[in-house]
C-alpha cells in the first residue's frame, strides 16, 4: 500500500507542469497563427486581392486584320476586305438547350447562306430534334437508353450523348422546316466554337445591313454570348506572285507551338511562302472581350479593348517587273515550243536580283500545260537543274584560289584511256578553239580549259599527242584527287552554288550534291556544271557575287517593315528596315575578279563570244551585258537534248541587275539569250540606268 501511495503522489504533483507546457505550446501556436495572418493579410494583402479579383473576369479575343503586303512602290498584293460579322461567344456555363434558344432568337435576327445550310450534318439533325422534343435531356435518355447502358455509361457523358444521339429514329429527322434548318445551321456553327473563342456566325456585313442593325439592336438579350466585331478577308491582287503566300488553318504538326504562342486553335496564320515567313509582323493584335463572372460563367456585356491591325511589309520587288518577266517567259517558251525538236520544251525560269545588295527584284517561273500557262515560280527557287557552262566563271575564280589557272593553253581534244570507259572529251568545237588565255576561255566557253584548271587540282596530266591530249588519270580515290573535288565543290559554295542562299522563304532548295565521283575524268564534267545541279536563285546569286566584286550577298524580299498609317496609299511609321548581309566573301584577289569579269564581257561582246548574237547585238551594246551561257546534256542517249542556261548582270560597269535563266529540255534556239535581253531592257525601260541619269542606287 505503501509504494502505490507514493506512486500516485508523484503522477499528482507533476500533472500542473504538463498543463503549463499544453499552455504554452497552444499560446506559441496561436502567436503563429496570428502573425502568419498579419503577413498574408498586411504584406501580401495587395497580390491576394489581385488575384481574387482576377478569377471574377474572363477574356476573349477576336482577331484584327493581317498587315497588308506591298512591292517596293507600295503596290498592294495582298490586303484585307474590311467587313462586319455577327460572332458567337461560347462559354462552360451554357447547355445545349440554352444554346437551342440563342440560336432560335438568332434565327429571327439573320439569315444564314446556302453554303451554312450545306454544312447543317446528320449530327446537327438529331440533335436539334432531342434538344427541341427534350429541354430536359434526363427524359431522352431514359426514352432512347436502357437503365444499363445509362449505367455503364455514367462516367462517360460523351459516349453516352454520342449514343444517344444515334437512337434517334431516321424519320424524326427527315422533315424539318426552313426555320427549323436555320436554326441548324447556326447551331452547327455554335458547334465548332471553344470556351471563350469568338466564332464567326456569319460575316460580309455593313453598318447598313438590316441583320447587323437588328443584331445591334437586340444584343442585351444574349447576355454577352452574340457579338459584332470588325473582321476581314484576306484579298490577293489578281497579279500577285505565288511567293507571297496563302494563309489557312493552323497546320495540325504546329498546333502546339501556335498555341504556346498565344493562337487559338482555330487561327487564320500564314501557312506558306511570305505570309508564314512574317507571321510576327503581319499578325495583327486582336480585340479584347473581358467579361465578369459568376461561379467561373461570363454574366453580362464585355468590357472591349479594340486591337490594332497587323504590320505592313514592304518587299524588295517591283510587282511592273515581275508582271513584264511573267510575259517575257510566256512569249519565249511560245517561241522555243514552235522550234524544230522542242517538243519536250514547256517551261522556263528567270530570277533577277539586285547584285550590290541581294534583293529579289523578280522570280518567275511558267510552265504551258494542258493548253494554258500556269505559274511555275516555285521551281525557280526550288527545283534542280544541270546548268552546263554557265559555272564557268566560278571554275576559273575556284582555279585561281588554288593557283591552278593557266595563262595559256591549247584547247584539243582529251582522249581518255580506253579501259576507263569514258568518251573522248571535248568543248563544242569538236577540232579544238586553239590558243586561250582565261578571259578567251570563258568567251568562247572552252571545257577543254576548264578541265586543264581541275586537272592541275587534281593530279590529273594532259599530254599533247597528235592534236590531242591523252590523260594520265589517278583513281577516284587518291587523296589528292579526293581534296580536288571537295575544293571545286566548297569553291562553288562560296558562289553559292550547291548551299542556300539565304532567302526569307520557309523553304528553298539547293540542288543535288552528286557526292565523290566513281571515275576521276567526271571531274571535268564537275567543273563545266554536268555533274552538281543548282537551283535558278542559286544561279543568280553566284553571277550576282562576281559582278559585286566577291561579296555573296544573302537573297531577300524584305524591304522594311510599317506600323499601320493614317493614310491607306501611303505606308506608316517604319518599324524595321532590311540591312543587307554578306554572307561570305571570294578567296580572290581584285586581280582574279576583274579577268573573269573581263572575260564575260567578252561572251557578249568580243568576236566570237557565245552570247554575242543576243546579248551583244547592234541596238542591245547600250545595255553593257556580261555574261555566260551554258547548255547542258541531260539524256546520255539522246546528247542533243539540253538544258540551256545563262548567267547575266548589267550595266558590267556598275551593275544594277543580275539575271539567270533556265530553259530546259531544249534542242535548238537562243531563249535563254533572249529571255535575260528582254528582262533586262524591262528593267532600263523602268528605271534608265542607259540614260546616266537617276540610277537605282
Amino acid at each position: 500500500m505503501t509504494n502505490q501511495t507514493v506512486k500516485n503522489k508523484g503522477t499528482k504533483n507533476n500533472l500542473p507542469l504538463r498543463l503549463n507546457i499544453i499552455f504554452l505550446t497552444v499560446f506559441l501556436a496561436f502567436s503563429g497563427l496570428i502573425l502568419r495572418l498579419g503577413y498574408v493579410q498586411i504584406v501580401n494583402g495587395e497580390h491576394y486581392n489581385k488575384m481574387l479579383h482576377a478569377s471574377d473576369t474572363q477574356t476573349a479575343r477576336i482577331d484584327s486584320a493581317r498587315g497588308k503586303i506591298m512591292d517596293t512602290n507600295g503596290t498592294i498584293l495582298a490586303d484585307n476586305k474590311a467587313e462586319l460579322a455577327i460572332v458567337y461567344i461560347r462559354n462552360l456555363g451554357i447547355s445545349g438547350a440554352e444554346s437551342l434558344q440563342i440560336a432560335k432568337k438568332l434565327s429571327r435576327l439573320i439569315t444564314m447562306d446556302s453554303d451554312a445550310m450545306e454544312r447543317v450534318s446528320d449530327r446537327d439533325k438529331r440533335e436539334f430534334y432531342i434538344l427541341n422534343k427534350y429541354p430536359d435531356l434526363r427524359k431522352a435518355y431514359n426514352q432512347y437508353l436502357s437503365t444499363e447502358e445509362q449505367n455503364n455509361l455514367e462516367k462517360k457523358p460523351s459516349q453516352a450523348y454520342k449514343l444517344l444521339l444515334s437512337r434517334v429514329p431516321e424519320k424524326n429527322i427527315s422533315h424539318f422546316s426552313k426555320r427549323d434548318m436555320q436554326v441548324m445551321a447556326i447551331m452547327h456553327e455554335f458547334n465548332q466554337a471553344s470556351n471563350l473563342n469568338p466564332h464567326i456566325i456569319k460575316r460580309g456585313l455593313t453598318v447598313s445591313d438590316k441583320e447587323y442593325v437588328n443584331v445591334v439592336d437586340h444584343l442585351d438579350e444574349f447576355n454577352g454570348t452574340i457579338q459584332t466585331a470588325d473582321v476581314s478577308s484576306r484579298v490577293y491582287t489578281k497579279n500577285a506572285p505565288k511567293y507571297i503566300g496563302k494563309i489557312g488553318d493552323i497546320p495540325q504538326e504546329k498546333i502546339d507551338n501556335y498555341l504556346a504562342a498565344g493562337y487559338r486553335r482555330d487561327d487564320k496564320v500564314g501557312i506558306s511562302k511570305l505570309e508564314q515567313q512574317y507571321e510576327s509582323y503581319l499578325r495583327g493584335i486582336p480585340m479584347e472581350l473581358t467579361y465578369n463572372t459568376k461561379k467561373g460563367v461570363p454574366t453580362g456585356n464585355p468590357t472591349i479593348k479594340e486591337g490594332k491591325r497587323g504590320d505592313d511589309v514592304r518587299l524588295t520587288i517591283d510587282i511592273r517587273l515581275q508582271d513584264k518577266m511573267n510575259q517575257i517567259l510566256e512569249s519565249n517558251i511560245k517561241a522555243a515550243m514552235s522550234l524544230p525538236g522542242n517538243n519536250l520544251n514547256n517551261s522556263a525560269y528567270a530570277v533577277a536580283l539586285n547584285p550590290k545588295t541581294g534583293a529579289v527584284l523578280a522570280i518567275g517561273g511558267k510552265k504551258f500545260e494542258n493548253g494554258k500557262f500556269t505559274d511555275a515560280t516555285n521551281e525557280a527557287i526550288n527545283a534542280q537543274f544541270a546548268m552546263g557552262s554557265a559555272v564557268k566563271g566560278a571554275t576559273e575564280l575556284t582555279g585561281f584560289q588554288h593557283h591552278a589557272v593557266p595563262e595559256h593553253f591549247r584547247d584539243m581534244p582529251i582522249e581518255y584511256d580506253e579501259s576507263t570507259g569514258q568518251r573522248l572529251f571535248t568543248s563544242w568545237e569538236k577540232g579544238g578553239l586553239g590558243a586561250l588565255t582565261p578571259e578567251t576561255a570563258l568567251q568562247f566557253s572552252s571545257n577543254v580549259f576548264m578541265a586543264k584548271i581541275v586537272s592541275n587540282m587534281a593530279g590529273i596530266t594532259l599530254t599533247p599527242a597528235g592534236g590531242r591530249y591523252k590523260a594520265n588519270l589517278p583513281y577516284a580515290t587518291t587523296p589528292r584527287f579526293i581534296q580536288a573535288v571537295n575544293n571545286l565543290r566548297n569553291g562553288y559554295n562560296q558562289f553559292g552554288l550547291g548551299v542556300k542562299t539565304g532567302i526569307d522563304l520557309p523553304t528553298e532548295g539547293t540542288g543535288y550534291n552528286g557526292g565523290m565521283p566513281p571515275q576521276s575524268g567526271l571531274i571535268h564534267q564537275f567543273a563545266i556544271g554536268q555533274y552538281d545541279t543548282y537551283t535558278p536563285l542559286q544561279m543568280a546569286q553566284y553571277i550576282s557575287t562576281i559582278a559585286n566584286g566577291g561579296y555573296r550577298m544573302q537573297t531577300h524580299f524584305l524591304e522594311s517593315v510599317h506600323a499601320p498609317g493614317s493614310d491607306p496609299n501611303q505606308p506608316g511609321p517604319t518599324v524595321y528596315t532590311y540591312q543587307p548581309r554578306v554572307l561570305n566573301t571570294l578567296g580572290n584577289n581584285k586581280r582574279d575578279l576583274e579577268r573573269v569579269q573581263h572575260g564575260l564581257y567578252l561572251v557578249t561582246h568580243g568576236t566570237g563570244g557565245t552570247g554575242n548574237v543576243v546579248l551583244g547585238a547592234p541596238g542591245t551594246q547600250k545595255y553593257k551585258i556580261a555574261a555566260k551561257t551554258g547548255t547542258a546534256q541531260i539524256d546520255q542517249n539522246d546528247l542533243s537534248l539540253y538544258n540551256e542556261t545563262l548567267v547575266s548582270y548589267a550595266p558590267y560597269d556598275n551593275p544594277q541587275i543580275a539575271v539567270s535563266v533556265v530553259v530546259p529540255s531544249v534542242r535548238s534556239g537562243r531563249q535563254n539569250q533572249q529571255i535575260a535581253l528582254e528582262v533586262i531592257k524591262a528593267y532600263d525601260d523602268l528605271y534608265h540606268y542607259t540614260d546616266q541619269k537617276g540610277q537605282k542606287k
